[in-house]
């Protein structure tokens, strides 16, 4: 085999490994949330706000991970135009308890945070008392 096709053929396997490397995993790759699996209305609607906020990034938990995931903006926005509140404390537990998928957990997890925003400890992205606070501009800007 010439050198030629010997650094070709070790151009190919790289970028093969690269672009495996950052290929999104499974239903990474979807905002599918699987919603129209929770028989909770309320819960329903609030996973779909979920999924149409849901924003594509690179990173995960320290590593390169390409895929579609819940952000705090994405729980911002989707608090103030849902109006969260108390009386949607059973919809987000059902949606927390039953999703499909860890993404809808999490931001049902992230709703209910920041829906009990005293209940957090004053490092918290959730407290209104610490200065990164989520929705530290208000609802307005959303």
């Amino acid at each position: 085999m010439s050198i030629k096709r010997t650094i070709i053929l070790i151009a190919v396997v790289l970028l093969s490994f690269i672009a495996y490397g950052l290929w999104p995993e499974g239903h990474m790759g979807s905002r599918h949330l699987q919603c129209a699996s929770i028989t909770n209305d309320r819960a329903q609607v609030i996973c779909r706000r979920l999924e149409d906020e849901m924003q594509w990034t690179w990173m995960g938990h320290a590593i390169i991970s390409p895929g579609w995931r819940i952000s705090f903006d994405g729980v911002a926005h989707v608090y103030c135009t849902e109006n969260i509140g108390p009386s949607d404390f059973a919809a987000l537990d059902v949606l927390k308890q039953r999703a499909k998928d860890w993404r809808a957990e999490s931001g049902a997890d992230m709703l209910l945070r920041l829906a009990r925003g005293q209940d957090e400890p004053s490092t918290s992205l959730f407290n209104p008392s610490n200065p990164s606070f989520v929705l530290k501009d208000g609802c307005r800007r959303r």
